[in-house]
């Protein structure tokens, strides 16, 4: 975070194209533009994309998946099929896990992974 305010220079560069970044987590996600892979699955179709965001935004704005969650739990479901949690957001899932189900904070990082 530091880095944002304290480096103005753009250190981390693409090296197939213009793209520069002071955050190398950006440069990272930048690569699988060129790379072509898309390691973000949607859990209802045979959707994919290269960013989280996309497929939060496939999840939510499409009518495809009209009432369906990126993230729905499964141990919820096996309690009651009714009242089963849902969410786009992972932290708020993780959360869930931990808080309802007891999970520790590795078992519900590990569960709350696409």
């Amino acid at each position: 975070h530091a880095l944002r305010h304290e480096d103005t220079g753009k250190k981390y560069k693409c090296d197939q194209c213009d793209f520069a970044s002071r955050i190398p987590g950006h440069l990272k996600r930048h690569l699988l533009v060129h790379s072509g892979q898309k390691p973000f699955c949607c859990p209802h179709c045979d959707y994919s994309c290269n960013n989280i965001e996309n497929l939060r935004k496939h999840v939510i704005s499409t009518s495809k998946h009209v009432g369906k969650y990126l993230y729905e739990c499964k141990l919820c479901a096996q309690e009651s099929p009714q009242a089963t949690f849902g969410t786009n957001f992972q932290k708020e899932y993780k959360t869930h896990l931990e808080e309802r189900h007891k999970l520790s904070s590795e078992e519900a990082a590990e569960a709350a992974k696409l």
